[in-house]
């Protein structure tokens, strides 16, 4: 419910499935679709592994030209992303990371790192494990969001001895609060400041497109892409490492 007692507007959530088994992972990501659906809020499981996503050459094409020079499906999942109110990243972990799959996809959004343009969606990261991982897994996928302009709520993690505990609502308490709130109420921590002055620095610096970007945006002239309740603290720290940035960039 809404302040004043009203039913909360409908959102739609876009889950990605970056498991090729569609067994643990995918089995959560089931349980936070029917859960969600009682919350007025549809979530669409998207298998990374029907599409076909070539891996990136590093040719940089997509970062001065706009878009890739690689015929496969990446930039229609790329467009597909732009379309909804909340993101779920998944993965299992792999080598104490994310999947291989997963990886591939992101690479190919490389120029979301330079011209973000996931602005303030809210992302619930999930991920399974037969022991270990999990912390460096979910700070990749933090990562992996910071770069595309998102910002993260809940993290749901499952190890084999407790694949069959249900998702609790408690775990994804946060996530649907901010699907239902204006992104402005959103606390950005000082690692997203930093990573946003780190960016801005780079498009002031280094390539015209990703400037003019930025510009069209009005985001130069800013603290974070927009107004925020970001910490004093927060807030000078990331500053101070624009300006020693600035400095060494030529």
């Amino acid at each position: 419910m809404i302040a004043g007692g009203g039913k909360m507007e409908g959102k739609k959530v876009l889950a990605i499935n970056s498991s090729k088994r569609k067994k643990n992972t995918y089995g959560l990501l089931q349980q936070l679709k029917e859960q969600l659906k009682e919350k007025n809020t549809e979530v669409e499981i998207l298998n990374l592994f029907d599409y076909d996503i070539k891996e990136c050459t590093g040719c940089e094409i997509c970062l001065r030209k706009g878009s890739c020079i690689l015929q496969d499906q990446a930039e229609e999942l790329m467009d597909k992303l732009r379309g909804y109110d909340g993101l779920i990243l998944s993965t299992p972990v792999y080598m104490g990371n994310i999947s291989g799959k997963l990886k591939v996809f992101v690479d190919r959004t490389c120029r979301w790192f330079h011209r973000p343009e996931l602005i303030g969606v809210p992302t619930l990261f999930v991920t399974t494990t037969a022991a270990s991982g999990i912390k460096d897994t979910f700070r990749s996928l933090e990562t992996i969001g910071f770069q595309w302009g998102a910002f993260p709520t809940d993290s749901i993690a499952r190890k084999s001895k407790d694949l069959n505990r249900p998702v609790d609502e408690k775990e994804y308490k946060s996530f649907l609060k901010h699907l239902h709130m204006p992104r402005e109420k959103y606390r950005p921590s000082t690692r997203q400041m930093i990573h946003f002055q780190v960016q801005k620095v780079l498009a002031e610096k280094i390539l015209a497109i990703d400037k003019d970007y930025w510009e069209g945006q009005e985001w130069l002239d800013k603290n974070y892409f927009y107004d925020t309740k970001a910490s004093f603290i927060s807030r000078v720290t990331a500053l101070l490492v624009y300006k020693i940035l600035y400095k060494r960039i030529k």
